[in-house]
Parts: C-alpha cells; sequence; structure tokens
C-alpha cells in the first residue's frame, strides 16, 4: 500500500494547494479523527500543552498557528486562559468550523485571522505564547518558520507545539507509520468514502526530518530551553522553546 503513497510536495504552491484539498474535506471529521488515531490522547497531550503556559501577564495574548477547528483556544479557555487569542489558519472551512463551537464572538477574545504559516502576517514582540497542533509538518521551510515564530514573541514568550514524531527505534517506527497508514485508509473510507483521505499525514512525515532535527532547529532559530519530549514512544511529540 505505501507505493500508492505520493511523495510530500517541495514545491510551496503543490504542498499549499495538496493541503488546502486535503483540509476542506476532512473539516467535519477533524476532531474525530484526531481522537481516534491517537486512542482518545489527543485532548490530553494538549491540555498538557497548555500547562506549559507561563503566568498570564498585563498586556499578554497568544497566537494559535494552524488553529484548524480551534481546539487549542477551547481548551484554552476552559482551563481559565483569559488573554486574547489570536487564531490563525489558512483553511476557511476549518475555521468555519472552529467558530460553530462558539468562540467567535467578541466577549470571547478569540480572533479568527485567514494567514500563511510561511508568511506570518503577525507583528515581531506581539505574543506571549505561540501554540501550534499538528503544523510542523506543512511550512515550506521549517527554520524560516521557527525563525518567524520568535520573532513573533516578546522577551520571555514560548513557544509549544503538538504534532506527529518519528520515533527512534526503526522496527517501531515501521510499525507507527503502518498504523497510521492502515487506520487512515480504514476511517477515511467509513468518515468520506475516500481511503485516500488520510495518507497526506504518513506522505508529511516521511518527509519530516524528526525529533532530533527539530530541536536542532530551534536551537539555530535562537530559542532558549529548546525541548522536544516524545508521547507514545515518539510517534507524538510536544516541543517547546522560550524566546530569551
Amino acid at each position: 500500500m505505501a507505493a500508492l503513497l505520493r511523495s510530500w510536495p517541495t514545491d510551496g504552491a503543490a504542498r499549499r494547494a495538496y493541503a488546502d484539498s486535503v483540509f476542506r474535506r476532512v473539516a467535519p471529521r477533524y476532531d474525530l479523527l484526531t481522537r481516534l488515531l491517537s486512542f482518545g490522547s489527543d485532548r490530553r497531550w494538549k491540555e498538557e500543552l497548555l500547562a506549559l503556559l507561563p503566568p498570564p501577564r498585563e498586556g499578554g495574548r497568544i497566537l494559535d498557528l494552524a488553529t484548524g477547528t480551534g481546539e487549542l483556544p477551547l481548551l484554552a479557555r476552559r482551563a481559565g486562559r483569559t488573554e486574547p487569542i489570536v487564531a490563525l489558519d489558512r483553511n476557511r472551512e476549518m475555521l468555519k468550523r472552529a467558530r460553530a463551537k462558539g468562540l467567535g464572538s467578541g466577549h470571547e477574545g478569540v480572533f479568527f485571522v485567514v494567514g500563511d504559516l510561511n508568511s506570518l502576517p503577525v507583528a515581531e514582540n506581539a505574543f506571549d505564547a505561540v501554540l501550534m497542533g499538528y503544523g510542523l509538518r506543512y511550512p515550506i521551510d521549517l527554520p524560516a518558520t521557527l525563525a518567524a515564530i520568535r520573532r513573533a514573541l516578546r522577551p520571555g514568550g514560548i513557544f509549544l507545539s503538538l504534532d506527529f514524531g518519528l520515533p527512534d527505534n526503526g522496527f517501531y517506527r515501521r510499525l507507527c507509520l503502518a498504523y497510521l497508514m492502515y487506520a487512515g485508509t480504514v476511517w477515511g473510507a467509513l468518515l468520506h468514502g475516500r481511503p485516500s483521505t488520510y495518507w497526506h499525514i504518513v506522505e508529511s512525515l516521511r518527509a519530516y526530518p524528526g525529533q532530533k532535527a527539530l530541536l536542532g532547529m530551534l536551537e539555530e532559530a535562537g530559542f532558549a530551553r529548546a525541548v522536544v519530549a516524545d508521547r507514545l514512544g515518539g510517534i507524538a511529540v510536544i516541543a517547546m522553546g522560550e524566546r530569551g
């Protein structure tokens, strides 16, 4: 079945077009799929990610990149975070689903913005925290995106990411990729009538540099106290870095 996978696009326009087509299709079932693939651990990991946020400070703001259906802003509000949150995604269908969760009206202080990870439409030194859920595999130039994220942070601000990863152990890595491939095929057929719907997850991971490279990129971008922590043996990863 792996022979059916396409190469992860390296051209910017091609990758954007492919990702846009995928997320338009999966938006209605996105939250369900993340729970299914993670054996129900996705929400717990996101809550763990948000627990790493520093205490709020006066004038603080949070930026959620690749917000998708707005799950991280929703959980942040439930955890008692009251700062304004700018939630950015390039896919309007995903943002439509996020607004349907009741986060879009002004009194919640969550502001949805259409924008691209490859050209962040935000000011420098503007945010106390930048969050990202399952977005690190999509930038065309990941080191450049990480550098832009650091510039968007105020001194002392923190970048927090939850994403898939690549286990160090070769056998376990193959097992995890096979699981994502076959489970994704089954759920793609059942939820969308199209078995290939979630193949992009494995396609992107086959081109992903892995956790050690990510740690090096965070440090190269100038993040202090950069940490990459595996979950489920490395198939899920929490990454963080601070703007010193």
